[in-house]
């Protein structure tokens, strides 16, 4: 993988999210998704990560208890 490319846990943790948030995301179409690698993977740009991280910062997630 290029070291432009980000796997989902390391593109979540510098978006501010979990890995599962970051996924629900995905799936549930709230961000577009992204390229896959040749097994399937996703795989996360620089600018796959700056879009996300735009959407992050217009969500409220549920505070911590």
């Amino acid at each position: 993988m290029p070291d432009s490319h980000k796997t989902l846990t390391q593109a979540a943790k510098e978006i501010g999210v979990s890995p599962v948030t970051l996924r629900r995301w995905l799936l549930t179409k709230k961000v577009s998704e992204v390229g896959r690698d040749r097994n399937g993977w996703r795989v996360f740009s620089k600018d796959d990560v700056a879009r996300i991280k735009t959407y992050a910062t217009t969500v409220t997630l549920p505070e911590e208890k």
